[in-house]
């Protein structure tokens, strides 16, 4: 029994989401053609045959006129060590395998049917915004946070002495994100040592019990592993409070669709099952 190996390349390059992967794996799929081609060849492998043409006509069409020379030169490379591959793979008689044959019609399953189900989300993938605010209002304890959070920004030195001078910098009016851009050691100097919004375990113990105690607006020092702090908490947000609708929209977006997923396939299936024989014997299992 041969497997049609070339198929089920076709179905994987279609759920791929990586745009060079897809180049890739799509010149993969060009086994050419036996015989006499059709087309300026630009590759051969025994008896099959690579076209310019068939090249051009598989890259999507988004990449038309934005691949090189160069580029195009790798793809053919690659569709000549794939077809070099597949067919020692066949001369080794692998497509006649049992095991291999049954791994590879289950995947051809597996990707017909998410193909299937993907067209049939496609036809309704919108979400409204007034479907959001709806959800967001029927769910409201669903984006009640569940700890405290703090917005906390801060500059981070390596020693007490820089500590001091930048301590004094600050007191004396220079601006904090100027300041903190310039000396602070931490990844969020590039944000003026904003961190943002965050809860108790996601930072050093040391460090939250520094931004719990200081007052809103102030400032306060302290010291961990990383070095010397100086830490300004910008915001509170207590357990119990709702979560910003803009901050959660993309969360109840993909419960919507989530939802309306599950309801469609339930629906497909009902159709299906009204047209198609089925049964079920439970009683046989045991």
């Amino acid at each position: 029994m041969r497997v049609y190996l070339p198929a089920v390349r076709e179905c994987i390059l279609k759920r791929l989401g990586c745009l060079q992967t897809a180049l890739m794996i799509c010149l993969f799929c060009m086994w050419g053609c036996e015989g006499k081609p059709e087309g300026t060849v630009v590759a051969q492998v025994g008896e099959n045959h690579l076209t310019k043409e068939a090249l051009s006509t598989r890259i999507p069409n988004h990449f038309l006129g934005k691949i090189s020379i160069e580029e195009k030169g790798r793809l053919v490379e690659n569709w000549v060590e794939e077809e070099l591959l597949y067919q020692e793979a066949l001369r080794q008689k692998l497509d006649e395998d049992l095991v291999l044959s049954d791994r590879i019609n289950k995947a051809v399953r597996q990707l017909l049917v998410a193909e299937l189900m993907g067209r049939t989300h496609a036809r309704d993938a919108d979400v409204l915004e007034g479907e959001i605010l709806d959800y967001y209002e029927e769910h409201r304890p669903d984006f009640e946070r569940e700890k405290p959070e703090v917005r906390v920004r801060h500059i981070v030195v390596k020693d007490r002495n820089t500590l001091n001078q930048v301590w004094e910098r600050l007191q004396k009016g220079e601006l904090f994100e100027p300041v903190a851009r310039e000396v602070s050691i931490d990844e969020s100097a590039i944000d003026g040592g904003d961190l943002g919004y965050f809860v108790e375990d996601m930072v050093d113990p040391v460090f939250w019990s520094a931004c719990k105690a200081a007052k809103l607006g102030r400032r306060t020092r302290t010291s961990t592993d990383l070095g010397h702090h100086i830490i300004e908490v910008m915001d509170r947000r207590e357990a119990g409070s709702m979560r910003d609708l803009v901050d959660v929209r993309g969360e109840i977006q993909q419960r919507i669709l989530a939802e309306r997923r599950q309801e469609q396939r339930a629906k497909l299936l009902a159709e299906i099952k009204e047209r198609v024989a089925w049964s079920v014997d439970l009683g046989k299992l045991e």
